[in-house]
């Protein structure tokens, strides 16, 4: 293989810049009248740019031959090449199986996001593909064709391992609180029943031992609850556990040709690549060739844990705090309030244990039944039930739900479902930063080789140094009439005696915008540093200015714990009247709550002890009290009849 230097095409000095900037207005303003393109396309601007960077720039090279200054105005109006490098040669290869001999052309470019690079070759008649059938078609073009091809699009297919649907549950609670003495409305068989409400997840609670606060007697009181979870607004999230990505390029293919002085669209297609592999793919019936070197990814995502709300219009891929494994269920990470697809119901694994023990009460007036709870849980919503209030309404705690990925990751453009469910196996993350890739393009048959681009400008420029609140450290640069390539370069000072940090920017093609960016820097640039940026081959535009320094304080991520103050809806449970104590005459009462024979035998011993007592008692009375009574009654209405006699 006999690889070949080719020069680009031509000529000597044969025309003044003036003239060649003013051949170039004319033909645009020409093309502009005639119309240069039959198909439509989508992604091609047909509105015609300053002739002086519509190709290789006319500032540096008044040398272009006077020929090509049509297919310079082609490639204003739709390629809007932007690579300024290229290495290109003629490659001669022998076949040692069948012992032929080709030749090709090979250009190598590297291509960034967004870049286009635009090549016009001269080709055979016969090499000439159509998109029609005629037969004498290959007659009517000519020998120049353009090829073009732009790296449209970069982006990331993950692959989802684990999903499952969840909420943010509100708790709310309905307690009871009973005094000692008066009837009873709770016991310890209270929590082991079903809740009277059945839309809802709900448990039952049981917390002996209250003060009686409030009480018209003394003793311990006890509190029976109804817990119950339901979902915060009616929101819905859906937990993914994400893989290894897949890194797929995303190219558009353009060529055009010349028909009877007219330039037109002869193929416009879309192909993607897998950019971490090295890829060969053959364009229009392999008359071109690309090759992609694969290229390592610069960014990712974390192999984890995320989460996002079902529902919203653009998704929010969320991070930050701990989420529970579909294997997982714990109370402490988010997670743990799961819809069950096959029951539809929402569901808390083991859930009557967990909130048996982590639902703490105390009471603050168990007459008026006042009490105060908190919950042992991590993640939830607390709502304190008042008389027959709704319990959307109450005080809420504040609830921490990490951040979006896009906030912490500068390099994500936006992040969504494959086919927009909430049981989607994939997840789509599309960047706007890529490593550049390398592509190789071999065209067949080939005699001639031209290459073009447009130059790159600039006006003016603002920025500062950040350091966001995850620690992001980058230079955030407004650029104002920007386009193409922006080199910069960081110094301490003004005296520009030491550079910190050189780098390099494409702001795209289309001029007179203001255009933002985002350069990652090191540790280094800490403080406020005067930045120089220039547009590629134009040092002469150089500008320099001081930028300033800013950074944001980490979040403080609390999820604080308090009591809430909730009262029960049995205001008068513990009112005392005169049924509470005839209700001790019954006897009927007296043998409630009995279980088993030991206690039936402890009552009948009490009974039996009592009734001695009272036996004891009556003899008593009989003996000594009824005698004293007798006398004194006799002795008294005795001396009432003397005292008549005697008067």
């Amino acid at each position: 293989m006999v690889i070949e230097p080719l020069p680009l095409r031509g000529r000597s000095e044969v025309a003044t810049k003036a003239m060649l900037i003013h051949k170039v207005a004319v033909v645009a303003n020409a093309l502009r009248l005639l119309g240069i393109v039959h198909n439509s396309c989508d992604n091609c601007c047909l509105k015609l740019e300053e002739p002086k960077t519509s190709l290789r720039p006319l500032e540096e090279r008044a040398t272009i031959s006077a020929s090509l200054m049509e297919e310079a105005a082609v490639v204003i109006a739709l390629a809007k090449p932007s690579i300024t490098s290229v290495i290109a040669g003629q490659i001669r290869s022998v076949h040692l199986d069948t012992a032929t001999v080709s030749v090709t052309m090979a250009a190598q470019v590297q291509l960034g996001l967004d870049e286009t690079a635009c090549f016009f070759v001269e080709v055979d008649k016969t090499g000439m593909t159509t998109s029609s059938n005629d037969s004498s078609a290959e007659d009517t073009y000519n020998t120049s064709i353009m090829h073009a091809i732009r790296y449209e699009r970069a982006h990331q297919l993950y692959p989802v391992r684990e999903q499952y649907t969840f909420a943010i549950p509100q708790l709310s609670s309905d307690c009871v609180c009973d005094c000692p003495g008066g009837e009873d409305h709770c016991s310890v068989g209270f929590s082991y029943k079903n809740c009277t409400a059945s839309q809802t997840y709900c448990v039952r609670t049981y917390h002996a031992h209250q003060p009686s606060i409030g009480c018209q007697l003394p003793g311990e009181a006890d509190l029976c609850c109804e817990v119950t979870a339901r979902p915060l607004r009616n929101w819905r999230f859906g937990a993914v556990y994400l893989g290894q990505p897949l890194s797929i390029a995303t190219f558009r293919y353009y060529l055009l040709a010349k028909r009877h002085h007219r330039w037109e669209i002869i193929k416009d297609e879309q192909f993607e690549a897998i950019a971490t592999q090295a890829q060969r793919i053959g364009l229009t019936k392999n008359s071109i060739q690309v090759q992609l070197n694969g290229v390592r990814a610069a960014w990712q995502l974390k192999e984890s844990m995320y989460f996002y709300r079902i529902g919203d219009q653009e998704l929010s891929l969320r991070h930050g705090v701990p989420i529970n494994r579909f294997h997982e269920h714990s109370v402490n990470k988010i997670g743990w309030f799961r819809w069950q697809e096959d029951k539809q119901c929402w569901d808390i694994r083991n859930g009557r244990i967990k909130m048996q023990a982590g639902h703490f009460l105390r009471t603050t007036n168990c007459q008026q039944q006042e009490y105060a709870e908190t919950y042992n849980v991590d993640f939830f919503v607390s709502t304190a039930k008042e008389g027959d209030r709704n319990d959307d309404q109450g005080e809420e705690e504040s609830l921490f739900l990490g951040h979006p990925v896009t906030n912490a990751e500068k390099w994500i453009s936006n992040i969504r479902l494959v086919d927009r469910s909430s049981t989607s196996r994939q997840v789509v993350v599309e960047q706007n930063e890529s490593p550049a890739v390398h592509l190789t393009v071999n065209f067949n048959g080939t005699t001639g080789f031209t290459h073009y681009y447009h130059g790159s400008d600039m006006s003016e420029f603002t920025g500062t140094v950040q350091m966001d609140s995850k620690s992001n450290r980058y230079l955030n640069i407004t650029v104002h009439k920007a386009k193409g390539t922006l080199i910069g370069e960081v110094f301490d000072s003004n005296v520009e005696d030491k550079m910190e940090f050189a780098f390099s920017s494409y702001v795209g093609s289309e001029g007179g915008t203001n255009v933002s960016i985002l350069v990652g820097v090191p540790a280094s640039v800490n403080s406020s540093k005067w930045i120089c940026l220039h547009p590629y081959e134009k040092p002469d535009l150089r500008k320099c200015r001081w930028i300033s320094y800013t950074a944001e304080p980490l979040p403080l991520l609390e999820m604080p714990h308090g009591w809430v103050q909730a009262q029960g809806h049995c205001v008068d449970c513990n009112q005392l009247s005169p049924s509470n104590f005839l209700s001790y005459l019954n006897p009927a009462n007296w043998v409630k709550g009995v279980n088993g024979w030991s206690e039936a035998l402890a009552v009948g011993l009490e009974v039996a002890f009592y009734g001695i007592v009272a036996l004891i008692v009556i003899a008593l009375c009989r003996r000594l009290l009824c005698p004293v009574v007798v006398w004194s009654v006799c002795s008294s209405s005795g001396s009432k009849k003397n005292a008549r006699e005697s008067t």
